[in-house]
């Protein structure tokens, strides 16, 4: 009894101390607003607040003070509350009483935009009152983002009932986004209602990663019907991730209808890897056509999934070190264990479960690390040799152990199996269309592995030139990654398919005055002045008359570079950026080695530590730095995570003939400071940047965070057009990233890059040579003669996949951008000229 009578007491001194909050909220409110006389000469100035007003006062009954009191409380509402005030207003049950009511509660509880539109459609329902809405307002604050989405997709159904709604939010908030955009998708379907809804939000919730997707992108085919996607359903959770993603592409397509998806699930989808190779040859031209395209839409998710089995890796593809994985306990690595294929953990499990059961967890990171291995390769073997095809066709963007050990291996050995090995009856079958022949070949060229596949006979192979043509020189993008590798190719060809394929381009770039026409005359004409030891004297003549006919281009001007202006300041500067992986830390070790072995003398760099330090930070780092400089070897690891932890930078500085060079180091913390870094890189005036590590953090270190500044417009076109700059990409890469990133820069960029396994022993080199070369030479050094001078580092074959500044496929970028430029100021002067001649009437 005495302990009953407590309680109560307590709950009645909870409730009072709640009123009382209430209560010193609106005395303070009342503090800072002016008095009713007063407001007369204080009318609202902001568009909303005298909206809000003009509907509060179409309450009945207000007296003048109370108008004039409700004037200054919407005055003090921030611009939210005065939306959600305003649709209170409007409904039965308002009066100047419950009107406080509302006050008092929007002053507790803040919603987001997304939650005042969802509190917004959902009050429009019929049977909505001011208690009920008051009621609902704390649940619909609940509500996700994606979550709030959702459920205005489900309030626009026919038959919702409020109360009802507000009980799918509990519902909504559980699932993950992707599942909640699948819900969305689910409430576009045009005979859906509440009922039917409520039954398929519990299907989606079943659903997993791309299996959400899928029934996302199939909901919203054009013609999609409820019972058609209620039979689906159950099917697309059972389809494997991969088959998931790739139908969640192919649904994507404009022209999918409903009957077509059911059939692909039923038909392809729905069946075994092995029955799927099968159906994909009883498809017509076009129904391939339409996979071969999701296939390759999809490649990016399929590249990520398998190169990122090359090691024990978290979910961002973010290498997981020797060190951290013995730090992990016994249940941290079974969980990664259950996240490999049903097929590796039935054959690893045999030994992975015992050793956990001894708890030696030694053991059960060896063998997770073969598992994971071995996962690589069966969820290649799972694909079709289609979906393998179009992989291989973006190759720049595999691994090199994914493209030449897992994939090549496992399509040439169903090549030999189903078309005897002859290349030209696989593209027939695999690809009628010609859509990716020229991709796959030249990625084929560039990873070393054409001779795997390619026919001896000419006249097999000039069946394949045919194919490459008609898939090559497309558009500019096929053009670029078609140049990149042409060498690859010559040097592959016999003679007479060499000539063949030389006139056959010739007769191409004779068909118009296109940019890609000229585009291929220049491809030619390269080759002819800086390989001709691969043409033949008939190849020789067929390019010296097409040059006749189109008029030679002076390639010269492409090769002229920016180092007079570069030089004027008698410094120049760079900035490295590694990430905090075991590859970053590799590649930071080793460059600073070879700087410190070269007279550079390190110290801290003020210019990209981002933050303030303070006096015994700094002496802190001095010491650090300088014991680095002592004992590299032993000391440089420990830089390197100081450098991570406390968030520093340091330089290595020496002046050569006179030029200051300084090559700043920064290990990558986050997207904010590598947004921070870029800009000061933009604008203090630096020449180069490099980014070193794997090619799946260039997007982290350089891509996103440039996007960003330039859309929150921290960064201007100005900044990019002020000074033309060097990018070094260390890591893997392709002509794609080449690409993305020139026009990152605007066409203010020379880039040194690889199209296929970056190395630490061309890089390291290259960037410290690179600005020596610099400042040693007339400032009217060309990027060819730069190449001379550094050719001793690609010696003995080395680097063969790099591409250097005043290379081919950087020519016909600038070619590109030349003309997109000329484009634009004839568009400019033709704006001009109407505005003069054919002004606006007013």
């Amino acid at each position: 009894m005495i302990g009953f009578e407590k309680n109560a007491t307590i709950n009645r001194a909870g409730q009072s101390r709640k009123y009382f909050v209430f209560f010193l909220a609106f005395l303070l409110l009342l503090l800072f607003v002016p008095t009713a006389g007063a407001t007369e000469n204080h009318e609202l100035t902001d568009a909303s607040a005298r909206k809000t007003f003009r509907v509060y006062r179409t309450i009945p009954c207000l007296t003048r003070k109370q108008l004039e009191y409700g004037r200054d409380i919407i005055r003090g509402l921030e611009y939210n509350s005065q939306r959600i005030f305003r649709k209170l207003c409007l409904l039965p049950g308002i009066n100047f009483a419950t009107g406080n009511q509302a006050w008092e509660l929007l002053l507790a509880t803040r919603l987001t935009y997304e939650q005042v539109l969802a509190f917004e459609q959902w009050s429009d329902l019929p049977g909505v009152d001011l208690s009920l809405a008051l009621q609902a307002l704390p649940q619909i604050q609940q509500l996700s983002y994606e979550a709030g989405r959702a459920f205005r997709s489900y309030l626009d159904l026919p038959d919702i009932s409020p109360r009802n709604a507000l009980q799918t939010i509990p519902l909504l908030n559980g699932l993950k986004s992707i599942n909640k955009r699948a819900v969305q998708g689910l409430m576009t379907i045009q005979d859906m209602d509440g009922i039917k809804a409520l039954d398929g939000l519990i299907e989606v919730a079943r659903l997993i990663d791309h299996q959400a997707r899928a029934a996302d992108s199939y909901a919203r085919i054009h013609d999609m019907n409820t019972e058609t996607m209620f039979d689906s359903l159950p099917l697309l959770k059972q389809l494997r991730q991969e088959d998931a993603w790739n139908a969640h592409n192919l649904f994507r397509q404009k022209d999918m209808s409903r009957i077509d998806g059911w059939l692909w699930i039923i038909r392809y989808f729905a069946l075994p890897p092995m029955v799927q190779e099968a159906q994909y040859y009883r498809q017509d031209d076009e129904h391939k056509k339409a996979l071969l395209q999701a296939f390759y839409d999809g490649g990016e998710e399929l590249i990520w999934e398998i190169n990122n089995l090359h090691a024990i890796t978290d979910r961002f593809g973010f290498e997981i070190s020797e060190a951290e994985l013995k730090t992990w306990t016994k249940k941290q690595l079974y969980a990664r264990f259950q996240k490999l294929s049903r097929q590796v953990r039935f054959t690893y499990g045999k030994r992975f479960y015992p050793a956990m059961a001894r708890g030696n967890t030694t053991a059960m990171i060896s063998i997770l690390r073969r598992a994971t291995a071995a996962d690589r390769v069966q969820t290649a073997r799972d694909l079709s040799s289609a979906n393998i095809y179009a992989l291989l066709s973006q190759g720049s963007e595999l691994y090199d152990s994914s493209f030449r050990d897992i994939l090549v291996p496992i399509l040439k050995k169903r090549m030999v199996e189903n078309h005897h090995g002859d290349l030209p009856a696989f593209l027939q079958a695999i690809d009628p269309g010609n859509m990716l022949v020229s991709s796959f070949i030249v990625s084929l060229a560039q990873k070393g592995k054409l001779t795997t596949f390619f026919p001896e006979d000419d006249l097999r192979q000039k069946k394949i030139l045919n194919l490459v043509a008609a898939s090559a020189f497309k558009n500019e993008d096929s053009i670029l990654l078609f140049s990149a590798t042409f060498v690859h190719l010559l040097k592959i060809l016999q003679p007479d398919a060499r000539t063949y394929l030389i006139d056959k381009m010739c007769r191409d770039a004779d068909r118009d005055r296109s940019t890609f026409s000229r585009l291929i005359s220049v491809i030619l004409q390269y080759y002819m002045q800086e390989y001709p030891e691969l043409l033949s004297s008939r190849d020789r003549v067929l390019i010296t008359r097409l040059i006749i006919r189109k008029g030679a281009i002076d390639l010269a001007k492409y090769q002229q570079t920016p180092f007079k202006e570069w030089k004027e300041d008698g410094r120049l500067g760079s900035i490295s950026i590694f990430h905090p992986d075991d590859d970053g830390r590799k590649s930071f070790l080793s460059n600073t080695h070879i700087l410190l072995r070269s007279g550079y003398r390190l110290s801290l760099c003020d210019q990209y530590t981002l933050d303030p330090i303070s006096p015994q930070q700094r002496l802190q780092y001095r010491r650090i730095i300088e014991e680095a400089r002592r004992n590299p070897t032993s000391d440089l690891p420990r830089l390197f995570r100081a450098m991570h932890t406390n968030h520093f930078a340091v330089a290595l500085e020496k002046k050569v003939a006179g030029i200051t060079i300084r090559h700043g180091l920064y290990v990558y913390v986050d997207e904010k400071d590598q947004q921070r870094l870029l800009e000061r890189f933009f604008k203090g005036g630096d020449e180069m940047i490099a980014q070193r590590g794997h090619s799946y953090w260039r997007s982290e270190q350089l891509t996103d965070p440039l996007v960003k500044l330039l859309r929150e417009q921290k960064l201007t076109d100005a900044d990019i057009d002020a000074k033309q700059r060097f990018l070094s990409l260390g890591s893997c890469g392709g002509v794609k990233a080449y690409t993305r990133m020139t026009r990152l820069f605007r066409g203010h960029v020379d880039i040194l890059a690889t199209i296929g396994t970056g190395m630490a022993i061309i890089n390291d080199p290259y960037n410290k040579n690179i600005l020596e070369v610099i400042a040693q030479n007339p400032a009217t050094i060309s990027w060819k003669g730069v190449a001379d001078k550094l050719s001793f580092i690609f010696k003995g074959g080395r680097g063969q996949d790099y591409l250097q500044p005043g290379s081919l496929t950087a020519i016909l970028h600038k070619i590109i951008d030349e003309k997109k430029k000329s484009d634009e100021r004839e568009q400019d002067f033709d704006c001009m000229i109407q505005d003069t001649f054919c002004p606006e009437e007013n």
